[in-house]
């Protein structure tokens, strides 16, 4: 994507290029739709944009858990690689796993964090393609975000909770709220 310099008074404009088969399909939303493919893109990136906030919505995690996540994700984020289903429950079932079974390393991640390791991977083995890949942009938008001095009055960054919340996350202050 290319990002151009918007004249003023207008939108801001991006060049992409799709493959073959994004475009095709583009161009045949575009006809069904009477709308200029560009106007048709626009469109289903709007419509992606919210169908992505509705899912966060739908993943109520704890503070504790939102950290378990960051700490193993991060902000490694590959858009390519992270649509699929149960994506992020095998890279964080991985991580449990080895946490229990490293000799020195830390016991588990329940100890560390004060969370249900079992009522997490729960949530997000329920978890569809696009739950999945909002919840990975979430949490990489959550880790920009802490890095940040959000006024000009701050003290410093945000704490984490502030972060996953200003990302679209469901932060649940009562654990049992929360579970799966």
């Amino acid at each position: 994507m290319n990002a151009t310099t918007p004249k003023s008074g207008r939108t801001p404009r991006l060049a992409v290029a799709l493959a073959e088969d994004t475009r095709t399909w583009v161009e045949r939303i575009a006809t069904w739709t009477d709308d200029p493919p560009a106007a048709t893109v626009a469109t289903l990136l709007s419509a992606m944009s919210h169908m992505l906030t509705d899912e966060l919505r739908r993943i109520p995690l704890t503070e504790a858990e939102a950290d378990v996540l960051a700490s193993i994700i991060g902000n490694d984020f590959e858009l390519g690689v992270a649509v699929g289903g149960l994506r992020t429950f095998a890279q964080v079932s991985e991580a449990f796993d080895l946490a229990h079974q490293t000799p020195g390393a830390i016991s588990s991640y329940a100890h560390q964090f004060g969370i249900d390791e079992n009522g997490l991977l729960t949530k997000l083995r329920r978890l569809g393609p696009s739950a999945d890949l909002a919840l990975r942009i979430a949490l990489a938008q959550s880790w920009d975000y802490q890095g940040t001095d959000t006024t000009e009055a701050s003290d410093g960054p945000p704490d984490p909770a502030e972060a996953y919340r200003h990302a679209g996350l469901t932060i649940i202050d009562t654990p049992e709220l929360a579970a799966p």
